[in-house]
């Protein structure tokens, strides 16, 4: 059994968490019509972005070249802080403002490592975020080249956390907003445990200069320019997944 569990590296990540396990219990992501789902081919997004549809149904897709433990549940935590940049999912759900069309938002929350600081262009070295969605028949949602809205406190692209909305037009023909929230949610008991792992794996990736400037400048082996993070519960039943390549 896997329990839930807060990490206290950094205050604001345990605020996340919390978000992170109550949001869709608490009923806070509204729901409105469903929206059509888009077609299995690469098309622009509405707001920027290019869906993945030409990708439907691959298994282990990823628009950045992560290793294949991107999307495996992250190792129990050590008690010693994370000592390179790091990106965890601080929410992430559904929502469908009046009178605008239904969107997924996931919120990014940047750590910087205990020493040092994170230096990250407001495009994320251009590139903008990649988002994909897999269930067990293979990805049924994703795009790449999402802008990110900062932090209304974030200067310069620098700060702590930011916004990414997913369209639903990046979901694969079929696929249905209500069903994959639910999917992307841990299995909870009675208690509100968490006993097992998410049917569908959710996993946010993005790549920019700044972090490999900052993995070189604590003197830690070559990782790349990339962070990862996903929505699976660690071993120690932490909600926090966040990786560096």
């Amino acid at each position: 059994m896997i329990h839930a569990a807060l990490q206290t590296v950094v205050p604001w990540l345990a605020v996340a968490a919390v978000v992170i396990a109550m949001a869709w219990q608490q009923g806070l992501f509204s729901w409105g019509a469903s929206a059509a789902s888009g077609p299995a081919r690469t098309i622009p997004l509405p707001g920027g972005g290019f869906s993945d549809g030409g990708h439907c149904g691959a298994e282990g897709y990823h628009y950045f070249p992560l290793p294949a433990s991107a999307s495996a549940p992250p190792a129990a935590e050590s008690p010693a802080p994370v000592p390179g940049p790091r990106l965890v999912l601080g929410s992430y759900g559904y929502e469908k403002p009046s009178r605008a069309p239904g969107r997924f938002t996931i919120g990014l929350l940047f750590a910087p490592g205990p020493k040092g600081s994170l230096e990250l262009s407001r495009a994320l070295g251009g590139e903008g975020v990649a988002v994909e969605i897999e269930g067990p028949r293979g990805l049924v949602g994703g795009a790449h080249g999402l802008p990110v809205t900062w932090d209304s406190a974030t200067k310069s692209g620098t700060g702590d956390s930011a916004e990414v909305s997913l369209p639903l037009e990046a979901l694969c023909p079929g696929q249905n907003a209500r069903d994959v929230v639910e999917k992307l949610q841990p299995p909870i008991d009675s208690s509100n445990t968490i006993t097992g792992q998410p049917a569908y794996t959710l996993t946010v990736s993005v790549r920019d200069p700044g972090i490999g400037a900052q993995r070189r400048s604590m003197g830690l082996p070559a990782g790349g320019n990339l962070l990862s993070a996903n929505n699976l519960v660690a071993e120690d039943g932490f909600l926090l997944a966040g990786s560096a390549y």
